[in-house]
């Protein structure tokens, strides 16, 4: 009788644990479907083949809410006057390494960081001319031809791209703009706004971090007239005396129209664009940019004007009465170069900023959630050129106390500093009458007009 008992028992406890099996089967495979986003069509086929964890990490992939940092500097220059002091005669190599000790953290902080390149790289005794260790920076002429071992001490400063659509694009000839673009690219950097070849996209679409951004660069002007036969290799806006040329801009607009249906969800242009050392964008450049956050662009940073000027927020309405926030930094003035300040004429040619858009994505799609600024400003010494992060050396002078020093070897300008901590976030927010915050040596800035 005990034996039955114990058969009886085991049979029922075998019972119990075919059931629940059953049932953590099905209750697996429902979780499966759920977060794998079945519907009982055939877009999704053997569920079961795929484990909770990845159904877990794709639903979380494609339906929770994603945040980037995009970043964008002014332009980036490198005179003479920066190569002698990287220049090492011994091993006769160059380190610009050390003019972005103080910046890059700024710059490792974003999710994808982007500058202008004003100049070509085209390679040891292949610019125009080869004055200074085998390169060329003719200050008279304002024509460069750099080291290539500054974009590969950019990426290593935190950059990830470098657009080179601007008015020195041909500084060596149309064989220097295509070795920029190798040299670029072999440094491991993105490039966009000048091309090799006619079949090249004039664009980039990155995946950052989960979320689709394009980019575009164009330029409003060349040194050197590109003739028809090279024209592809230049994205330019072809500026004449009533604005920019309508053909050109309808192309731009389209461009950007085309990474949206390419899958882009948020679009970055860099335009080289307005009038040299003006404190404010002019009306053509105001019309622009409102054409282009109308065809879809979310964030324009500009370079050319070599002074920082004010920032916009630009509203576009859709067709279905939807809104959304553009973003214009009409200039980011200078991240580097040597060009300083002049009290004769007032241009803070030595000041730049660093501007940051948060994006976030979530359900309702990809939208602006934070603008960020970092005043900078371009320190020499005998030995070196460096980029200042100006908030985070006032509020703390005595960790930057041998830049102060008044000797042969460093002699920071307290005064250019003080005017870097005070005008750069008042010539960004301009006569606007946007909100602002301080906090860790940046500053932040409310969407809220």
């Amino acid at each position: 009788m005990k034996e039955i008992k114990k058969l009886g028992l085991c049979l029922g406890c075998a019972v119990l644990f075919i059931a629940f099996y059953f049932l953590c089967a099905g209750s697996a495979q429902s979780a499966r479907e759920y977060y794998a986003g079945y519907d009982g069509s055939s877009a999704i086929k053997n569920v079961q083949n795929i484990s909770i964890e990845d159904a877990v990490h794709q639903y979380v992939t494609e339906h929770l809410e994603k945040e980037i940092k995009i970043t964008g500097t002014g332009d980036i220059m490198f005179y003479e006057y920066q190569m002698t002091r990287a220049y090492d005669s011994e091993s006769q190599t160059f380190d610009f390494t050390p003019s972005f000790q103080y910046i890059s953290k700024y710059l490792e902080d974003s999710s994808y960081v982007l500058g202008n390149l004003e100049a070509t790289m085209a390679g040891k005794e292949k610019g125009k001319n080869s004055n200074t260790m085998g390169y060329w920076a003719d200050v008279d002429n304002m024509n460069f031809n750099v080291p290539e071992q500054a974009a590969k001490d950019l990426k290593a400063a935190g950059f990830d791209m470098l657009t080179t659509a601007n008015n020195h694009a041909m500084d060596s000839g149309i064989a220097g703009l295509s070795a920029t673009i190798d040299f670029i690219k072999d440094a491991g950097l993105d490039q966009t706004g000048s091309f090799k070849a006619n079949t090249d996209q004039k664009y980039e679409i990155k995946n950052i971090d989960g979320i689709n951004v394009g980019f575009i660069a164009y330029s409003n002007t060349v040194n050197e007239t590109l003739d028809a036969e090279n024209s592809y290799a230049l994205n330019s806006l072809d500026e004449g005396e009533s604005g920019y040329s309508e053909t050109k801009v309808t192309l731009l607009c389209s461009q950007i129209g085309e990474m949206r249906t390419k899958g882009a969800e948020f679009v970055v242009v860099y335009l080289h664009f307005g009038t040299k050392y003006a404190s404010a964008p002019g009306e053509a450049e105001k019309q622009l940019a409102r054409q282009l956050v109308n065809a879809g662009a979310d964030v324009i940073f500009g370079s050319y004007p070599h002074v920082v000027q004010p920032m916009e927020l630009i509203t576009a309405t859709a067709s279905d009465g939807s809104e959304r926030t553009g973003v214009v930094f009409y200039s980011l003035g200078n991240f580097i170069s040597s060009m300083q300040y002049q009290s004769s004429n007032g241009y803070s040619r030595d000041l730049g900023a660093i501007a940051s858009v948060v994006l976030t994505k979530d359900n309702t799609g990809a939208h602006i959630s934070g603008i960020e600024i970092v005043p900078t400003y371009v320190d020499w010494t005998d030995k070196d050129i460096v980029v200042l992060p100006v908030c985070e050396v006032k509020d703390n002078e005595s960790a930057f106390a041998s830049r102060f020093e008044n000797d042969d070897t460093a002699y920071l300008d307290k005064e250019r500093l003080d005017a870097g901590y005070e005008g750069v976030i008042k010539s960004i927010i301009g006569d606007s009458d946007l909100k602002y915050t301080y906090s860790d040596y940046k500053y932040k800035i409310s969407l809220e007009k």
